[in-house]
């Protein structure tokens, strides 16, 4: 007699008691609502339970996905906004791509060593991407930096928090420029000079993207005033905490100005006369 043939012999009993107890259990919840009601609950509590756990955990494991397409989409956001902007101030203009002015590439912080005096980013395109050397670096509400020198795949970029750095920036609600300039402190504060004196500013006042540059559009949000310091001739400090954090860079977007050759070139023929 095989091993299994002896297991239901020696338990033939067992076995049928419990057959009998489920078609019981069976007969006992389809011939009563209430206890049919309670099992269905029952079971629907479980399942519910289980298929919510697992949505969470898809849902976790999407994320990535999910934030690689807003990117995508906030790229595409920008560049038509652009657009829209472009043929506002040019409606006798057709044809959009030939007066676009600027574009949008997005692209990864693959290095941000934020805590030194002179900090360099690199960023994961570059002339295969077209990006070239002296283009804007932002995000929706911040400067982020400059690109210095670029590869077929990789950029550096002057950051923000680099002593060597300048940023051409306005007061959003009187007009007045400035430039913004780090001094090697904290990586969420920046300073803004030459602001003069006539100036009506108070903390809380928001500073923008001058566009006095060929570098960034005018308008990009880059902070608030924190403080303000000023003797009886000028203001001699202001700070502005910067609205996005620059120690955690991730996706950042760089600008391409098509008429930057343009402005140059007339900026460097008058400065010859």
């Amino acid at each position: 007699m095989s091993r299994n043939t002896s297991f239901f012999s020696s338990n033939k009993t067992g076995l049928l008691f419990l057959f009998l107890q489920l078609i019981a259990f069976t007969f006992i919840i389809n011939s009563h609502s209430f206890h049919h009601s309670k099992f269905l609950n029952s079971t629907n509590r479980i399942s519910g339970a289980i298929l919510e756990k697992t949505n969470a955990i898809q849902n976790y494991f999407s994320l990535k996905k999910q934030n690689a397409a807003l990117v995508i989409e906030n790229e595409h956001l920008l560049n038509q906004l652009q657009v829209f902007d472009e043929k506002e101030s040019n409606l006798s203009l057709v044809g959009y791509d030939s007066i676009l002015k600027y574009r949008f590439v997005q692209a990864k912080v693959i290095s941000n060593p934020y805590t030194k005096r002179n900090n360099i980013l690199t960023l994961n395109k570059g002339k295969a991407h077209g990006i070239e050397p002296d283009m804007g670096v932002v995000l929706p509400n911040g400067v982020v930096g400059i690109t210095l020198n670029v590869s077929q795949n990789y950029t550096t970029v002057l950051s923000v928090l680099n002593s060597q750095s300048k940023v051409n920036a306005k007061l959003k609600k009187s007009h007045h420029y400035g430039s913004l300039y780090w001094d090697g402190k904290d990586f969420d504060k920046v300073f803004l000079e030459d602001i003069p004196i006539q100036a009506p500013i108070q903390k809380g006042d928001t500073i923008v993207s001058g566009g006095k540059s060929v570098f960034f559009p005018e308008g990009i949000p880059i902070g608030i005033i924190s403080e303000i310091e000023i003797d009886s001739k000028a203001y001699t400090a202001i700070a502005v905490d910067l609205f996005i954090d620059m120690s955690s860079l991730y996706n950042v977007y760089v600008i391409k100005n098509s008429r930057k050759e343009e402005q140059l070139k007339l900026e460097k023929q008058a400065q010859n006369e």
